[in-house]
This record gives structure tokens, sequence and C-alpha cells, in this order.
């Protein structure tokens, strides 16, 4: 038996997808305490998480507290500054951290223009050619602004897509946002159909019709469905619970995961 498995109370012989969360939603737990933040999200059934800092820890000692308790780092989140200086040291720590992601999910406003967006994509191209010179795939986050037109009538995802080379450049699709750019719940099927080869990692996160971010499972979106969808119809590897901005952030996180492992059909031995 697994140590996580011993975590959750049982051993299952045919268990359901693997789930993750972006630390981002416990943020507050995590500058508070991380050893146990990291308990309580093992406890609940997490597989793994995508990193969102180290919180005064080096990459080891990150990776220890999460071998602890049986999680592990499958991806962490940088400042498009990185790739510009340093990206060697986020690269080390990925590969100590045993990663198999490293993600940039922001851009700042003054390069969200198209001249600067052209930009942005050849770093995303040297950055991402280095990830995978050392067996990491690179990542594009989106908010909401990259899926609005631009002047020229471009929509910001579209230009970085076609600009970038899809052998060292991914998106990781947020879900929330891509419903939201679009004002509709079934626009991130649309782009799982358009460009599922891009897409290798998933930000789960809930809307309702009246655009509020929510728990996983208190919205609209059709997650047994769409990550159905993406397990046939994509490249997608990973996903990753998130909510930006909950009231009870550890609740957010287990009732989450309960609506997914709720609606998630195991998957069949290989």
């Amino acid at each position: 038996m697994k140590r996580r498995d011993f975590l959750r109370g049982r051993a299952t012989p045919q268990a359901a997808p693997e789930m993750g969360i972006q630390l981002y939603t416990v943020r507050d737990q995590m500058e508070s305490d991380v050893t146990r933040t990291l308990e309580a999200l093992g406890s609940m059934g997490y597989d793994f998480v995508e990193l969102a800092g180290l919180h005064g820890l080096d990459a080891r000692q990150m990776r220890r507290r999460l071998e602890d308790v049986g999680l592990r780092a499958e991806s962490s989140h940088h400042d498009i500054y990185d790739i510009r200086d340093g990206w060697e040291r986020v690269i080390e720590d990925a590969l100590e951290l045993g990663q198999s992601h490293v993600v940039i999910p922001w851009l700042p406003g003054d390069e969200r223009d198209a001249v600067s967006l052209e930009r942005v994509a050849d770093d995303f191209n040297r950055g991402g050619e280095a990830a995978a010179a050392a067996g990491l795939r690179f990542g594009y986050h989106n908010h909401e602004w990259e899926l609005m037109p631009l002047p020229d009538g471009r929509r910001p995802i579209d230009l970085l897509l076609s600009r970038t080379d899809p052998r060292y450049v991914d998106w990781q699709m947020d879900v929330y946002w891509v419903a939201h750019g679009y004002e509709d719940a079934r626009a991130p099927f649309w782009h799982i159909e358009r460009h599922g080869d891009r897409i290798t990692t998933l930000h789960v996160k809930d809307r309702t019709g009246e655009a509020e971010m929510v728990d996983v499972g208190d919205g609209v979106i059709d997650f047994a469905r769409l990550l159905g969808l993406a397990r046939t119809e994509s490249a997608v590897t990973h996903s990753f619970v998130e909510h930006d901005e909950p009231a009870d952030s550890l609740s957010t996180a287990r009732r989450s995961l309960e609506h997914l492992r709720s609606i998630l059909v195991p998957e069949v031995p290989r």
C-alpha cells in the first residue's frame, strides 16, 4: 500500500484519474504552516501539486515535505522575467523537485499588445527549448484577456500559439478564464477540440452563469464531460484544482476534489 493510500484510509485496485491542486488556492494556509497544509491535502486524496513559490524552503526541502505526505510536485509557476534572467535555476529546482512541467502564468499589462506578444513568444520558444533539453515541458497559463480580440482582430492566445514552436511551448488552459473570456461555459470544449494537441495541463476551476468563481461542482461547467474529452482528445497529462479567492481554502480544496471523484470514471488498468 502506497503512503498516500494509507493516508486516504484505503487502497483501490482501480483508481480514479489522478488529480492535483495549484497551491495558490491554499496560499493562506501555506504561508502559515507548510507541513500541516500539505498533510491536509494528502489526507484529502490529492496525488500531486503545482507550486506557487517555495515558501522559504529550497527545492530539496520542499520535495521532502511533499514525499512525507504522499504528494509530488508535477509543475510550478514562474515569472516571465525568470526566462530572461535566471531560467537555469528554475530548471534546476524543477528537476530537484521531480517535476514534469514549468509554467508562466501571467504577463504584465505593458506586454499584452501584438508587438510585445511576438517578443514574448520568442521568449517562450527560448525558455521552452531549454526546458525540453532538461526533459521538462514548458507551458503558458491563460486568463481572460488572452481570449479577447486585439485591435487587429486576432486573439492573443491564437497569436501566442501560432508564433511558438509546438515542440517546446504548451498551453495550460484555465477552464474558468476561458469560459469567462467568452462568457460561455462551452468555450473550453471548443479549445480542446481545436487546440487539444497543445493543451497539456488544465486548471480545473468552476464558474456560475453569473460569472462568479466557485468551488468545482458549484458552477455550470460540465467537468465530467470536459475531463473525459480532455482525456481522449487532447495531450492533457495533469489537471489542477484551483480557486483564486476561496472563502475557506481547505474547504474549497476538499469539496472540489470530492465532486471530481464523484463524477470521474475510474481509469482502466493498462
